[in-house]
């Protein structure tokens, strides 16, 4: 089974070359697309610099020259994408210059992550074993701490999600072969060709960043789709590395729940979107609480997402980039 390797950058080059390192030596039947998010940092040219004087074959593309662009196994398409589209976008748009070269299955791997050698191999033995579970995940570690899980999937029911084994050593996990799973996320997602849309997407486009495996997760519960950890199968990843120096900022907060909010309202019924809403908004507020928001900052926080939640379809690159600069009231940050 051939495999496209989607990996994603935006400003990552030397994150992105670490990730490529670890693919060079991996075995099994795969190319790798370098789909780089508009970076303006030199990025293309710093990997494509280290494809070369690492004796990697490879190609570079730019976006509206894709045609008759193809890949042999152990290549590289560096593919240069015009500007930031996002995670889903840009991750869509790699796939759709990987399908020229008629892979089998798409695995899309976050930059961040470095892959043990036979990760991909053990994947492909357990979906010729296992047909049944279409959509795979490997068993993801720390990258910091080698032997502590950092995601093993996890459970979807009822508009929540809970991560398995997160946190624990990884010679707890009970199951010694694979965990089935309800939840996936996007950093390792590997699912067959056949799991594309007619416009040949695995990730929705409404969210610019955040909560597309949410919403993965859900369309394929609805459809009946079986996933699987596999637990022989391992990476390791540097959690947090695409927004390090953001993982708190009111507008990060706020980008999360806005997604989440329209991404349940648009996939469950009125009644129950009424009720979930009702059990969330007060968790919210105690969790802002816990940060040390203010009675009138968690008012007026709830009261935007409330608002903004029940009218919006998606969240674009635009309400990304002014959430960023707000803080918990919505209020710019002075200049």
């Amino acid at each position: 089974m051939k495999t496209a390797i989607i990996v994603l950058n935006w400003k990552g080059a030397d994150v992105t070359i670490d990730c490529l390192r670890s693919l060079v030596e991996a075995e099994g039947d795969f190319f790798v697309v370098v789909a780089d998010n508009g970076s303006c940092d030199g990025s293309v040219e710093k990997i494509a610099a280290w494809l070369s004087s690492n004796g990697v074959p490879y190609r570079e593309v730019a976006e509206g020259d894709e045609d008759n662009v193809t890949c042999e196994c152990g290549g590289v398409l560096l593919y240069a994408l015009s500007r930031n589209y996002g995670f889903a976008k840009g991750n869509n748009m790699g796939i759709g210059l990987a399908l020229q070269s008629s892979p089998d299955n798409v695995l899309l791997l976050n930059n961040d992550t470095v892959v043990c050698k036979d990760f991909l191999v053990r994947l492909c033995e357990f979906r010729s074993a296992h047909p049944e579970f279409q959509v795979l995940t490997p068993l993801i570690n720390f990258y910091s701490d080698k032997q502590r899980v950092w995601n093993a999937g996890g459970r979807l029911r009822n508009g929540f999600r809970k991560y398995y084994y997160a946190g624990c050593n990884a010679a707890d996990i009970v199951e010694k072969e694979y965990k089935e799973i309800s939840f996936v996320t996007g950093c390792a997602l590997f699912v067959p060709v056949s799991l594309l849309d007619e416009k040949h997407c695995l990730l929705t486009e409404r969210f610019f960043f955040g909560e597309e495996d949410f919403e993965f997760s859900i369309r394929m519960a609805k459809g009946g789709v079986k996933m699987a950890c596999v637990v022989d199968s391992l990476i390791y990843h540097k959690v947090g590395t695409s927004l390090s120096n953001k993982q708190n900022t009111p507008g990060k907060v706020y980008i999360h729940y806005l997604n989440r909010f329209i991404d349940v309202r648009q996939c469950y019924s009125p009644l129950f979107v009424a009720a979930w809403r009702a059990f969330y908004l007060p968790y919210i507020a105690l969790l802002l609480h816990k940060k040390g928001c203010s009675c009138r900052e968690i008012f007026s926080f709830l009261k935007r997402l409330y608002s903004e939640s029940r009218v919006k379809e998606e969240v674009t690159y635009d309400d990304f980039i002014k959430a960023l600069s707000q803080d918990w009231c919505g209020k710019e940050f002075e200049k």
